[in-house]
Formats: C-alpha cells, structure tokens, sequence
C-alpha cells in the first residue's frame, strides 16, 4: 500500500468518525429519511425555513460537498469514495431533480456543484444515482396513504 492509499484511508476514517457525531447523526437521520423533497419549492422552503430541517439539510449537503471537493482537489480517488460512500449519492439523487431550479431561485450557481461533478461525471456514478432514483421512488410511492392519488 502506497503512502498516498494510506492517507487517503486514514480521510476516509476521519470522515466516518465526523459522520458519528451526535448532530452530524440527527441530521443524517432527517435527510436520509424523513427528508424527501417533491419540487423545488419545497427544497427551497426547507433551507430557507430558518428551522433545524433547514440546517440539517444544509449541514449534510454541505459535508457531502466537501468530501466530494476532496476528490475533485486530489485529496481522495474517486472509486474510494465510491466504494465507501454510497450515502452520498442516495443524498444527491434526493436533489438532484430540483438543483437547476434551487440554484437559480435562490441564486447560488455554484451550490453542490462538487457532488453534481462527482456523480454526473462519470458512468458508474450515473448508474448509482438511477439506481438511487428507483429506491427513491419506491419510497416515495410506500409513503403515500393507501388510496391516494398521485399527479
């Protein structure tokens, strides 16, 4: 193992350790479940509420930004964020249907284009974000009271 593959790995374990912090957690929890945006208007209503969801949501997608800057600057491979990281890409995927529209409503150009690089730029990562999207899907439609009607 090379001294490079040993500092990356020693990150990556840094990186676990910031994600088992206590609010680092309760905001993982509320994005990772509770957290499931269906329009840009909601995105926006969230950050902008000035409450705790807002932060929780600003707290995660900006740590998942950061490690995915990390790759962008040399600091981490990619297929080691990949292979360790696949919260990442459930996180984006949450997003990604309304990014274009939240940046330009709230005029950040430049928000999450870290992660947007990361999983847009290149086939693998597009293949998890679809299947990301699925599973998103399928937990969107389990959420929905039985009977309800969807548009």
């Amino acid at each position: 193992m090379s001294e490079l593959s040993i500092r990356q790995a020693e990150l990556i374990l840094k990186l676990y350790d910031l994600r088992r912090e206590p609010v680092m957690r309760e905001a993982r929890s509320y994005v990772g479940g509770e957290f499931l945006p269906a329009s840009a208007d909601e995105l926006v209503n969230i950050v902008t509420s000035g409450g705790k969801h807002g932060s929780f949501v600003l707290q995660v997608y900006g740590y998942w930004d950061m490690v995915s800057a990390f790759v962008h600057n040399g600091a981490l491979e990619a297929t080691l964020v990949y292979d360790t990281c696949a919260e990442l890409y459930f996180q984006y995927a949450k997003i990604q249907p309304y990014l274009a529209e939240f940046r330009q409503r709230m005029n950040l150009p430049e928000w999450m284009m870290s992660i947007e690089r990361l999983v847009e730029g290149s086939e693998q990562g597009r293949e998890r974000l679809a299947t990301m999207k699925k599973s998103l899907t399928a937990m969107a439609a389990a959420r929905q009271p039985t009977g309800a009607v969807t548009t």
